[in-house]
């Protein structure tokens, strides 16, 4: 999938990958040089923290149509926010994405692109996602875990999804989703939703199971 052009608004985190060492990682091609800042992620479910991307370009004259038409693509993790490419030094740029960790399993965060002059060309940074973690578990218990400004009241239900496009049913309460989490489709065990009222309207904010952890406060405004 491609990242949207339009930014989403970012939300306050703290970077809990505390295995990892935060070093930028080069990973050669030839008309662009693409560098991670980590080698590989692995972390639980529900961390949150943030993926940078560089990109050196060895040509001054680049073939693309659009100099930063690059594809973004990634399985198990939910992109919470992005800024624009911004121009650290000459011929290169620097991007980060805003991530959270939703799915349980094997999954990957890459930056590629296709031009006529080098071909294709892409870096893969892996990422596994354990299932434990302090924000999942206390949702899974029942708790919301995250404090929202202003102060809402949070309502929750638990029972087997239904979608229709993009509106979700859990049990009696009916939310349209800003975005559809592949996990959801044909989803036949129950998860749990946590949602509030707003103008007789269920809104929601977090949609979580056994093996995905999704979020939506960062629509809130």
């Amino acid at each position: 999938m491609k990242t949207k052009k339009k930014r989403v608004k970012l939300i306050a985190f703290s970077l809990v990958l505390g295995l990892l060492t935060m070093v930028m990682v080069s990973l050669p091609s030839l008309a662009c040089e693409f560098t991670l800042n980590y080698e590989r992620i692995e972390a639980p479910i529900g961390t949150v923290g943030e993926i940078g991307v560089r990109v050196e370009k060895t040509h001054r004259n680049c073939t693309m149509d659009d100099s930063f038409d690059y594809q973004f693509d990634w399985k198990g993790i939910q992109i919470m926010g992005e800024t624009d490419w911004e121009e650290i030094g000459p011929q290169l740029y620097e991007k980060w994405f805003q991530v959270s960790l939703s799915s349980v399993g094997e999954g990957f965060f890459k930056i590629s692109k296709d031009c006529s002059k080098e071909g294709y060309e892409e870096a893969v940074l892996p990422i596994t996602v354990k299932k434990e973690g302090g924000v999942w578990q206390l949702a899974l218990k029942g708790e919301y875990p995250y404090e929202l400004q202003p102060k809402i009241e949070i309502e929750k239900t638990f029972a087997q999804p239904f979608l229709n496009n993009d509106v979700l049913k859990v049990g009696k309460v009916e939310v349209k989703l800003p975005f559809l989490p592949q996990e959801l489709v044909e989803y036949e065990e129950e998860i749990e939703l946590y949602y509030y009222t707003f103008q007789e309207k269920a809104l929601p904010l977090l949609v979580i199971s056994s093996d995905f952890f999704y979020r939506f406060d960062q629509y809130e405004k």
